[in-house]
């Protein structure tokens, strides 16, 4: 998940309490669309045996569909934080794709968003980074067990541990030993000061800040950091590492720029006509603007180039629906093999999750990594997933069951402070997140 330190204190919060929503009055003019006519919960990361009032809920809504509880679910996660947000999901399976959207588009619109909204994706951006990986790879292109100085001018220095070198295969699984972001990203940043971090001017401040961090500046970093232990021994989730990756693969394929490889591998093969790092005009009059603060809008983010695969996609519910489909096999593309590939467990996570949070430790839950996706299984069913979070006051999450052909996308236009869509995968203590677990695992 792209997010920042700030995040940690928020997300760990959110895991330790138990939020327990009451149904409030509908906020808002409300969107709903069906598109084409259309089990394992983890209730408690620490508990893997469903109460029998789990047990029977989930029988329940073995339908898969968008129901009027998940409405009221999502419109109360808005309208008790008073927020001007908005939050959009979409589910699809093999019967097709469903819509439903609440809130406003920005706080002058009247506007409700729909499922060709525009919202930033944050980390979940770097599936779309590792896929890419995996289809060069494919073709012959790279290998995951080559060195990355390999790929690299031959003035940067790459960090080695006891003579062990950095392969492509640890950038794409967060276990180069690379931190989060740089060192010298964004100097200014002091994650001990997290009253500031809470205002929105220093994210302003930040976000101007981030979109000037160079090519050089992240061969600076690379050149000048120490490992502290050995590449593909532990995974640490690294934004960086995945930056790299995306610069990596852009050097290797000729094109000019990250972007273009993604138009032209993915985006344009998909139709995803919507996503993209930069907007379009007409993307820019459908964006849901980003929140602070429930009320507070921020300027849109512009990632700088080196960082930008690793967390600067804007897209909508249409297309990562697309996006989905391709990946649970829906739809047959140039990219089954590719996208079968990243899915494949690597190595066990040891229960960290994305930002290098801990989860509980369960014997019966495995939390596992693949290239880029997150995997939880019991090792009957498996949920592949990933989240993703944006200064710029966004918040984002998809997963699918590969078992039951069931996917779901939420878009959320507010920071996590003010309503976590991020922690549904591995933080099952309220209504919403044990209802979405259910309803992939039937």
């Amino acid at each position: 998940m792209f997010a920042y330190p700030s995040l940690y204190v928020t997300i760990i919060f959110l895991i330790a309490i138990v939020i327990s929503p009451t149904i409030s009055s509908v906020f808002g003019s409300l969107s709903t669309t069906t598109i084409n006519s259309s089990t394992y919960p983890i209730s408690n990361l620490s508990s893997s045996t469903p109460s029998t009032a789990q047990k029977e809920k989930n029988n329940l809504t073995s339908t898969f569909e968008i129901t009027d509880e998940i409405k009221a679910l999502i419109d109360d996660h808005l309208d008790k934080n008073k927020t001007n947000a908005a939050i959009a999901i979409g589910f699809i399976d093999p019967n097709g794709t469903q819509f439903y959207g609440h809130g406003k588009m920005s706080n002058t619109s009247n506007a409700t968003v729909d499922e060709n909204t525009v919202f930033s994706i944050g980390s979940t951006t770097k599936v779309f980074t590792t896929t890419l990986l995996a289809d060069m790879v494919n073709k012959g292109l790279i290998k995951l067990d080559d060195p990355i100085e390999k790929y690299l001018p031959s003035n940067v220095t790459v960090p080695q541990y006891n003579g062990h070198k950095i392969t492509i295969e640890d950038l794409a699984t967060h276990t180069s030993g690379l931190p989060e972001f740089p060192d010298n990203y964004c100097p200014s940043f002091d994650p001990a000061k997290t009253a500031v971090q809470d205002s929105i001017q220093y994210r302003k401040n930040l976000m101007n800040c981030t979109k000037n961090y160079t090519f050089d500046q992240l061969y600076q970093a690379l050149s000048n950091f120490t490992l502290s232990r050995e590449p593909g021994s532990k995974v640490e989730y690294s934004t960086f590492g995945i930056g790299l990756l995306g610069h990596i693969l852009t050097l290797k394929s000729n094109m000019t720029s990250f972007d273009k490889l993604l138009d032209h591998n993915i985006l344009d093969v998909l139709g995803m006509n919507d996503t993209s790092f930069s907007l379009s005009d007409s993307q820019k009059s459908r964006l849901a603007v980003g929140h602070f603060n429930g009320q507070e809008e921020l300027p849109t983010l512009n990632m700088s180039s080196p960082i930008a695969p690793g967390g600067a996609l804007h897209s909508t519910v249409s297309d990562m629906l697309k996006f989905l489909s391709a990946n649970m096999g829906l739809i047959k593309t140039i990219l089954d093999d590719a996208m079968q590939d990243s899915h494949l467990i690597r190595l066990s996570t040891g229960q960290l999750l994305p930002n290098n949070l801990q989860a509980s430790d369960n014997n019966n839950t495995g939390l596992y990594i693949g290239l880029g996706w997150f995997i939880t299984t019991n090792f009957g069913h498996e949920v592949i997933w990933h989240n993703g979070a944006t200064l710029g006051g966004y918040n984002a999450y998809m997963a699918f069951n590969p078992t039951t052909e069931r996917g779901i996308v939420i878009l959320c236009s507010t920071d996590t402070s003010d309503i976590n869509i991020t922690t549904i995968s591995f933080s099952q203590n309220d209504e919403l997140s044990s209802l979405i677990w259910s309803l992939l695992n039937q």
